[in-house]
């Protein structure tokens, strides 16, 4: 394989950008094509007509001594430390998130939470005699928490994000997210707190001033300095391996050479790239894998600062069609423009009703901000319509088997490694992106592999 041809890394979300900054540091050519025209996927920050705002709230917090250094140095003395503040929005009354037990109890009606505890306690009982197993989302939460605390958060707020009933979502999507695995869990954590021993359970996170894609620019700074090449508006379409183990890449109407690629995209259109190179058993399965879509609606309002001080709040309630939204002044009161924002996120399907929306989301959003006590429509100023297709991957019943299915092949496919929330369909984090791009690009050296020296289990992905 010639040397002279750069690595190809599709998609400059902070997964590719981690993995070709560690390979420019070693003397690697590289060349990320990116769809965009912008880097930073997800972790991206917009800031356009006198908007500036993150695609949701993003919080970065890491284990690894190693990965928060490696950010440290990205951007030195820019990160500041912060303390979460979130709640969740239900039966028309807030509640801190995570739950805490107290709280719970303070604002819960007094006969809502009878109810909770005797549907608890009916499912112990039932458990006794086998309980009702994990096959879903719904029968993992209603065995540990009881029926009525579902009804009332769990699966309102579950299916109004994922536009699927909870009962054909897979328990994973619950064991891997949820705070804490049961009621009687949350009890334990208000008397003998865990200290964040459980990443989802962590309240103090790390913010880089200006916003989350700070990040990623500092990333793509270094790999341009370093003599690695991005090209933006670049949609990948075809990934051909040539005769003599090189590749040819597609991407904006282009052909680029490589001598090895690494996929950041949905591993759905890696696949499709890859046309028939992949077996039809295996694009059949990777069609079977969903990505849920976000439409994010940003208003200013005219005001000093925002009346609440959350970072985000949590919209369980069906009355509002909007699942969440977030304070960008919260996280950095620098990124105000005059007024503040309110970013409030629609889950959808990409092509959707809601997806082609723009004037009937902003007019909810501005009724939903209203009824939670936020602002006076009359104060609204300016509002911005933004998209991201590939937002969540969709834990539908079986797609363990189908993600496996694809996977394995993949591993399997000289020159090519896959990593990153969209290429391994798993819903992670941040540092988990940085640290398998990093993984990704050793990968390519010949030192191990992602999955060898990744530690995926439940805890690994959990996070809230």
């Amino acid at each position: 394989m010639p040397d002279r041809l750069p690595a190809a890394v599709l998609g400059g979300g902070l997964a590719g950008l981690s993995a070709a900054d560690t390979l420019s540091s070693r003397g690697v050519p590289v060349l990320v094509l990116e769809r965009d025209g912008h880097v930073g996927g997800l972790a991206s920050t917009v800031v356009t007509e006198g908007f500036h705002f993150d695609y949701g709230p993003h919080r970065f917090h890491t284990q690894s001594d190693e990965i928060l250094a490696r950010v440290r140095d990205l951007l030195p003395g820019e990160l500041m430390t912060l303390e979460r503040v979130s709640r969740i929005r239900l039966l028309d009354r807030y509640f801190r998130y995570p739950l805490a037990l107290g709280d719970v109890l303070k604002q819960m009606p007094k006969t809502r939470g009878a109810a909770m505890i005797a549907s608890y306690a009916a499912e112990k009982v039932r458990g006794l005699f086998g309980g009702r197993g994990d096959d879903s989302f719904e029968d993992w939460v209603v065995s540990r928490f009881g029926r009525s605390l579902y009804d009332v958060y769990f699966g309102p707020y579950t299916e109004k994000l994922w536009g699927v009933s909870p009962d054909e979502l897979s328990a994973d999507w619950a064991s891997q997210r949820i705070t804490v695995p049961s009621l009687s869990g949350l009890l334990r954590e208000t008397l003998f707190p865990s200290d964040g021993r459980v990443r989802s359970l962590v309240s103090t996170f790390h913010y880089p001033r200006g916003g989350i894609g700070r990040i990623s620019s500092a990333f793509a700074s270094r790999i341009e300095a370093a003599g690695g090449r991005i090209v933006l508006n670049a949609p990948v379409t075809d990934v051909i391996r040539d005769g003599d183990g090189a590749w040819t890449v597609t991407a904006g109407g282009r052909d680029y050479r490589a001598g090895s690629v690494i996929s950041t995209i949905p591993v759905d259109d890696y696949v499709r790239a890859l046309r028939q190179q992949v077996p039809a058993a295996v694009r059949e399965a990777a069609g079977r894998l969903t990505f849920r879509a976000i439409v994010f609606v940003t208003l200013r309002v005219d005001g000093a600062e925002p009346p609440a001080p959350d970072h985000w709040i949590y919209a369980s309630e069906p009355d509002y069609r909007f699942n969440r939204l977030s304070i960008p002044e919260n996280f950095d009161p620098d990124v105000s423009e005059g007024g503040w924002q309110a970013v409030f996120e629609f889950t959808c399907q990409r092509g959707d009703s809601t997806w082609e929306s723009e004037q009937r989301l902003i007019e909810e959003a501005v009724m939903g901000g209203e009824r939670l006590g936020l602002f006076d429509p009359a104060r609204v100023s300016a509002s911005l319509v933004t998209r991201q297709s590939h937002a969540y991957p969709v834990y539908l019943k079986g797609y363990d088997r189908d993600s496996s299915a694809v996977l394995d092949f993949l591993q399997e496919l000289e020159g090519s490694v896959t990593c990153g929330r969209q290429g391994l369909f798993r819903y992670n984090n941040m540092d988990h992106s940085i640290e398998m791009g990093r993984y990704a690009a050793l990968e390519t050296l010949g030192e191990g592999s992602v999955r060898e020296q990744f530690s995926w289990t439940g805890d690994t992905w959990a996070d809230g």
